[in-house]
């Protein structure tokens, strides 16, 4: 279970090689060395199961966010892939607040982002508190300005079929503790992500824009039925208000007005609020 430790050396972030699949199958057999929450084991198996079967990695991704316990203090998830201009692009971010991540981050022998140190060195990054990546780069501090929520980060490098394919990030409102068993989950959360990657038609994989869709989807959406819940809660969105004024205005918890609002982006195939809004209102879901 992710947990918040004191007297964290804020030097810099901790480093772990351990993605290679041996580990992972033992960490999948013996989590933890059994010393965390059964939560833990089932939350693994489950995304395993969801990988193997996944057809849209942004679901998958949105999923995984989902079923992420409130406890762990994740504010948000993106995924992020490499593209054929020599740029990690951004996938699909899934989080409780509303400032995105840089779109788009050039590789270059000169930058020091935790994405690109990630695939440069095939390692997981840990950035245990907010000191760490604040003093990590230039990269890291912009990081933490442009989301002052952030209290932790962890980034993996993605492997698709032997060839890095991309990063995962997690960020955390609250400090983590980074030890092993930790380093390992994570370890698997990253080989469990390049299954359902591998399991994903290409043609999915849209890294900019809103994806193209033919007739029988729009026919598809245009009939969801929502709940009322559901429906106020499109409509808050078409209107432009936050996750926190969406609490307020139903009397929820900010989580749970996130996690309503996330799995709404599921039902419409779209990976953030504005193509969450503009879905809204092209097919006229709030009436």
């Amino acid at each position: 279970m992710l947990v918040a430790r004191k007297d964290k050396s804020t030097s810099g972030p901790r480093y772990s090689g351990r993605l290679d699949m041996p580990n992972v199958v033992y960490a999948l057999s013996n989590p933890m060395n059994a010393s965390r929450e059964e939560q833990i084991l089932n939350f693994l198996k489950e995304s395993l199961m969801l990988a193997k079967k996944a057809h849209h990695v942004e679901n998958f991704i949105q999923n995984l966010y989902l079923r992420c316990p409130n406890s762990w203090g994740l504010t948000g998830i993106c995924l992020r892939k490499i593209t054929s201009t020599n740029k990690l692009t951004i996938v699909t971010q899934i989080s409780n607040h509303d400032i995105p991540l840089a779109e788009h981050i050039r590789i270059t022998v000169d930058s020091k982002a935790p994405e690109l140190e990630a695939i440069r060195f095939n390692v997981g990054v840990f950035f245990e508190t907010r000191s760490a990546l604040l003093n990590y780069s230039d990269e890291g501090a912009e990081i933490c300005n442009i989301n002052p929520e952030i209290q932790g980060l962890v980034c993996l490098p993605i492997t698709s079929e032997d060839e890095i394919w991309g990063t995962l990030e997690f960020l955390f409102e609250k400090e983590v503790e980074c030890d092993e068993g930790i380093q390992d989950f994570f370890s698997c959360v990253a080989q469990i992500v390049g299954i359902a990657i591998d399991h994903t038609s290409s043609t999915e994989l849209k890294v900019s824009g809103q994806k193209d869709l033919d007739a029988d989807t729009e026919k598809e959406l245009a009939d969801l039925k929502l709940t009322p819940k559901l429906k106020k809660i499109a409509a808050m969105i078409s209107e432009g208000k936050t996750n926190t004024e969406i609490a307020r205005a139903l009397s929820y918890s900010e989580s749970a007005a996130r996690y309503e609002t996330v799995k709404l982006y599921a039902m419409l195939r779209v990976k953030n609020r504005a193509e969450a809004g503009a879905a809204i209102i092209r097919l006229n879901l709030t009436q």
